[in-house]
């Protein structure tokens, strides 16, 4: 799949624009994506993309297409995992809406094939907007007698949870601390139906670039017998403690939704 000539939209311009409207801008340059919708995370850059395509391209390789587009042009790091991908089968039709069935507003390419988006493709990705995910909303941090003590506050269905972790007063402590304060605070707002555990924890060194590795366990029927381990990573220009919890959100909301079902 070719993808758009890169002085469609000029590098420069992205510093006058929010991240959002300019990701949404660049994914309506490809000519199979017909509506796009990008949350953004606290530092602007894309935490979910949501697209509504027309039938045809393999949507595995359009991902992986979509997710190289916005690095070149965004200059910030993707993961795939973000992209969430509505097809439309062929033959079926509906009208596009002006907002996604979840309140959500999009981006429509201005194409003549724009009005024939499914109903079904509609809802597909308006559910997976309102997917419920863990939040991060803060860390309140404390030294006493050489240890640390952390206070991690998430946001979860409308409501904020505090969580607590303490370590010795060291840069491996303050990981595992702050690691541990989230989990603490994601396990309460699972209402126990989703333990979380730490596995691990480090910072290593990738493609010029130090992140937080964070690797966490995951206890629910809904989830297997076996503790699932799960990883996430955040660079960690950010803040080590900010990182660790931001990498410990990403490694748990790749569950959630699958831990908390009925």
């Amino acid at each position: 799949m070719r993808l758009p000539d890169a002085h469609m939209v000029h590098p420069a311009a992205m510093k006058n624009i929010r991240t959002k409207e300019a990701a949404e801008a660049v994914l309506l340059e490809l000519p199979s994506v017909l509506a796009a919708h990008v949350r953004e995370d606290i530092y602007g850059h894309p935490r979910e993309v949501h697209l509504l395509v027309a039938p045809g391209p393999d949507v595995r390789h359009l991902a992986r297409d979509v997710r190289e587009l916005l690095e070149e042009r965004l200059g910030v790091p993707v993961d795939q995992r973000v992209i969430s991908i509505a097809q439309l089968a062929p033959g079926k039709a509906g009208v596009l809406p002006e907002k996604m069935d979840g309140g959500q507003p999009f981006r429509a390419a201005a194409r003549p094939d724009a009005s024939g988006i499914a109903h079904a493709a509609v809802d597909a990705v308006g559910a997976a907007c309102d997917e419920q995910r863990l939040t991060f909303n803060g860390l309140d941090t404390s030294l006493a007698n050489g240890q640390v003590s952390v206070v991690a506050r998430l946001g979860f269905a409308g409501e904020e949870f505090s969580g607590n972790g303490s370590g010795l007063d060291s840069d491996q402590g303050r990981l595992r601390a702050t690691a541990s304060a989230v989990l603490h605070a994601a396990t309460l707002a699972c209402k126990e139906k989703i333990r979380w555990e730490l596995d691990g924890v480090a910072v290593v060194r990738a493609l010029e670039r130090d992140y937080v590795l964070v690797a966490v366990l995951a206890v629910s029927p809904r989830l297997g017998r076996q503790p699932l381990l799960l990883a996430g990573a955040h660079p960690a220009e950010d803040g080590l403690e900010t990182a660790t919890a931001l990498a410990v959100l990403k490694a748990a909301n790749r569950v959630l939704a699958r831990g908390l079902e009925a």
